[in-house]
Parts: C-alpha cells; sequence; structure tokens
C-alpha cells in the first residue's frame, strides 16, 4: 500500500488506484522519457549511463522506464527518496527494465540484476561495455524473465547478481529464507543448462554498494570467477527407499479413447509421445481432439502449447472450437450457418484463455528456433506441447536430415525431462511405412502412435476409419491395436468404434446406411 492510496501486488501484477474498481488493471497516462540526463553523483552513475537506461533525476527521487518487447515505453517505475515506490503505466505488460538499451545478442554475455539502479552500477562497473538489465523484485524475477526470456536467451551467457539478502525468519514457523538467492536459482532454471553463471557476492549487498565503495576490481573478479548453474541432485542408493516403496505419484491426463487409456495409462508429463502416419491419414486431426481433450481434463494452471507449422494460427483455433462446436467451422457452407455470437461463444469455450499459446511460426523454423519456443512456452506455463510436425523443421534446414531429426528428438525428449513437460510430436512416414529417415525417433520416444487409414478403399464408412496402433510403449510394454476412430464428415469429430464395429471392420464388411 502506498502513500498516494494505490495498491501494488508484486505476484500478480495487479495495481489499483482508489477511483477505479477493484480488480482492474491500471491504464494511466505516464510521464514520456525527456532529452536532457543527469548524473547520479551519490552512486556513481555518470549521466552517460543515466541517458543509455533513460533514467531521470530529481530533488525526490527518480524515473525508471520500462518498456515492452516491441520497445514501446509503457510505464514508469518512480522512486521518491528515501526508498517509497509508485507506478505509471501499464506495468503488467513489462518485463525487464533496461531492455530497450541493448539489442538482442548485443555482446556476449547479459547480466540481470535485482534492481534498476544495479543493473545501471553494473554497466559502470564494465566500463559501460557489457549489457546489464533489472528484474522489478524477487518475488517476480520468474514472471519479469519469462516475459523476456527470449531477449535474454539471444545472449551467449547470461550471469544473475541478485542481491546478498541477510536470513529472513518466518516468526511463526521458524523457516529462514534468503529470497535473493532462492529468485536466482529458480531464474536459471529456466535457461540451458550451463548458460547461466550465479554471481556470488561477498563484500556487500548489491552492484551498487561495489560501485559506491570503489571496489571495481573485485567485483569483476567476483563476475568473471562465477560457476556455470548446473541442477543440483545425488543420491545414493542406501537413502532412498522411502522414495521408492511410496507409490509413484505420475501427473497424467487421459486420451480421449477408452482403447487408448487401456494400452498406455495415458499421457504422462516427462514423455515424449511421437505420433506417424503417411499424409493424409489423420494426424493433425487426432492431434485436434488430444488437444482439446487435455484443455478440458487438466487443471487451470496447466497451459497447452501448440506448434501447428503447416496452418494458419486461426485454423489452429478453429481447430479447437469445431471440437466444442461438433461441426468443422473451417469449411465455408457451415461457417455461413454460424452467427458471430455462435461463433463468439466456441471461441470463449475454447481459445479464450491465457492457457492456450500458439507459435506464430511465419519466418525461421529452424531447430535452435523450436526448442526456444517449447521452452518458453514452458515459461509461460504449458505442461502440454503439441508439435505438428518434426518433418517440416527438418526440411528447412539443410544437410543430413537423419542427423537433424536424431538431434531435434534428442533435444525434445532431454526438455521434456529437464522441464517436466509433455510432448506429443508428429512425423511422417515414408513409403514403407517407416519414420522418415531414421530410427533414433522410435528409440527416444516413450509412446510411438502410428495411424493407418485407407484411403483409397471404395467403401466410405471403411475410408473414414483411422486405425491407431501402439507401436512403443515404454511405460508398460503394452503395444498392438489401441483404438479405432471413425471421422464423422458432418461434425469433424472422432467418434471410437464399438467391439462389434472393430470386429467389422477387420473382417473386411462394408458399412450401411446405419453408420
Amino acid at each position: 500500500m502506498y502513500s498516494d492510496g494505490h495498491t501494488h501486488c508484486f505476484v500478480c501484477e495487479q495495481t489499483t488506484f482508489p477511483d477505479q474498481e477493484e480488480g482492474r488493471t491500471i491504464t494511466k497516462d505516464i510521464r514520456p522519457v525527456p532529452h536532457d540526463f543527469k548524473a547520479i553523483p551519490e552512486r556513481k552513475i555518470t549521466a552517460e549511463t543515466a541517458k543509455r537506461y533513460g533514467v531521470t533525476t530529481s530533488d525526490t527521487g527518480h524515473v525508471y522506464p520500462y518498456y515492452d518487447s516491441d520497445n514501446v515505453h509503457i510505464g514508469n517505475k518512480i522512486r521518491n527518496f528515501p526508498k517509497e515506490f509508485s507506478f505509471e503505466g501499464v506495468f503488467s505488460e513489462a518485463g525487464v527494465f533496461g531492455r530497450q538499451a541493448f539489442p538482442p545478442g548485443s555482446g556476449r554475455a547479459i547480466t540481470i540484476t535485482e534492481g534498476e539502479l544495479d543493473a545501471l552500477s553494473v554497466y559502470e562497473l564494465f566500463g559501460r561495455r557489457y549489457p546489464a538489465v533489472s528484474i522489478k523484485s524477487a518475488t517476480t524475477a520468474a514472471k519479469d524473465v519469462a516475459k523476456d526470456f527470449e531477449y535474454l536467451n539471444s545472449f551467449e551467457r547470461i550471469y544473475i547478481c541478485f542481491d546478498k539478502d541477510e536470513a529472513k525468519v518466518n516468526p511463526k514457523t521458524g523457516e529462514i529464507r534468503y529470497p535473493g538467492q532462492e529468485a536466482a536459482l529458480e531464474v536459471a532454471g529456466m535457461f540451458p543448462i550451463g548458460k547461466v553463471h550465479i554471481v556470488t557476492l561477498r563484500d556487500h549487498k548489491d552492484a551498487s554498494d561495489y560501485l559506491v565503495a570503489g571496489k571495481v576490481d573485485q567485483f569483476r573478479d567476483e563476475w568473471f570467477k562465477s560457476p556455470a548453474y548446473t541442477p543440483t541432485g545425488l543420491k545414493r542408493g542406501s537413502t532412498m527407499w522411502e522414495e521408492i516403496s511410496a507409490p509413484k505419484n505420475y501427473e497424467t491426463v487421459l486420451y480421449p479413447w477408452e482403447g487408448m487409456n487401456k494400452q498406455t495409462y495415458g499421457i504422462r508429463l516427462s514423455e515424449l509421445v511421437v505420433i506417424t502416419a503417411n499424409t493424409g491419414d489423420g494426424k493433425t486431426t487426432v492431434c485436434k481432439e488430444i488437444e482439446h481433450f487435455i484443455l478440458e481434463n487438466t487443471p487451470k494452471d496447466r497451459g497447452l502449447g501448440l506448434l501447428h507449422l503447416e496452418e494458419p494460427n486461426s485454423d489452429t483455433a478453429l481447430g479447437l472450437m469445431s471440437i466444442s462446436a461438433d461441426k468443422p467451422l473451417h469449411l465455408p457452407d457451415v461457417r455461413e450457418g454460424v452467427s458471430p455470437e455462435e461463433l463468439r461463444k466456441y471461441y470463449d469455450s475454447t481459445v479464450n484463455t491465457d492457457r492456450i499459446v500458439i507459435w506464430d511460426h511465419f519466418g525461421s523454423n529452424s531447430i535452435q528456433e523450436v526448442l526456444n519456443k517449447i521452452r518458453h512456452m514452458h515459461n509461460l506455463g504449458c505442461k502440454y506441447i503439441v508439435l505438428d510436425h518434426l518433418s517440416i523443421v527438418v526440411s528447412d534446414q539443410s544437410g543430413d536430415e537423419r542427423k537433424q531429426l536424431d538431434e531435434i528428438t534428442t533435444k525434445i525428449k532431454t526438455l521434456c525431462m529437464e522441464l517436466n513437460i509433455a510432448v506429443i510430436a508428429v512425423i511422417h512416414q515414408n513409403r514403407s511405412g517407416q519414420i522418415r529417415g531414421t530410427a533414433g525417433v522410435e528409440q527416444l520416444a516413450n509412446i510411438v502412435l502410428k495411424l493407418h487409414r485407407d484411403k483409397t478403399d471404395p467403401d466410405e464408412w471403411r475410408r473414414n476409419i483411422i486405425k491407431v496402433v501402439v507401436e512403443k510403449n515404454r511405460f508398460c510394454g503394452r503395444t498392438g491395436p489401441g483404438c479405432y476412430l471413425f471421422y464423422d464428415e458432418f461434425s469433424g469429430r472422432l467418434r471410437e468404434l464399438t467391439k462389434e464395429e472393430i470386429a467389422k471392420y477387420e473382417s473386411g464388411e462394408k458399412g450401411t446406411e446405419s453408420w
């Protein structure tokens, strides 16, 4: 709570003013960044550095400008002396402070600090050579970094230089915590292993204190000697009985079809599921049913990331809406019979949620770009990722397709385990019915599902049936036919065949008018 009557929550990033309804996000005029900048002598900050970051000073305090990912000035953090803060603008949309001062990848390393003045201080400590930015606070560190993940990840190395906190003791529980160090570890875990260095400050609380004390060489020494962050967690077998004896709790979401659940026990986090079929056999249709089922049957904090590389984003959205509507909304004759109000209802029930994150994939489809997007989706809360399809990613590259498929599959499987996410990846078959290019994909996947559909069968009923076979099942070993799905062209949905219908299909019988 601030002296002017407004409140700001650093967890949900919501600001409320007395004349606003409770719960509304602030949209308030902000003072522009002026053209004259002053030094901050008490902090040993030069006018040149203040200009680089756009920081202005007065007799009463400082103004720190914040920008969005398009480098548009969207808010200010105002510090009134000695240490009272207020905010202007759409502050919840801002990521890290200072990003507008340094283009993406402009330097081999970037430092993330815990305060705006600390970012300016690091920039000064290195002779204004290395980029430095700041989070808003330790409590919002992960959210701030997630908003600018791709920007920060564009640098070769990332140095985290958060405050050297004193221990904070919970008076009720006696728990001892170090918020700055805890936030540093959380942020470090968001990036690829080996990329992040955590700076341990020995003599002072933060970078600003080092600059004021004139300990330039000591700060640089501690910065350069900071080790690369690697997750800890080695165990001796003799200590694992309690973990082994307790039933293992897999976070699982089921498939929409009973037969698949009997074979696989559902989709588990940390696993890679590969769906393979010939062109036109229904891979995307199967994926859309699974996506909609995941959205409807997982907790509200579990997001869904969608990378459909062969279709526009609007088609991806319409695919989910069509399942909710029980009609193929992408077809013009169907769309004509749907009112704007009805279409909005389908949109609100599926796509109109922050749980859905869709890659606007116009441009680069490089292997590293795809991996970055998966990691970024995870940072935005996505626990389930659908990539349709791997074949188009490697076809965009030059070189050995087999090696590239092995490379991207290996890295996706590593991400599944590192981030505890489930990835469903589609890949095409070759003319022999095998996964195109390599056997490495099947070896790395936890589950391999192969789709079969006879597109040339003269019988329409048989022609619209997809047979889903579990080719590999690392979880429980069950393989063979998982389910048979009939595509209803009127609803655009897949319906699971009954045992009687399966027997009819396998015996070679044709459909009847009853289907």
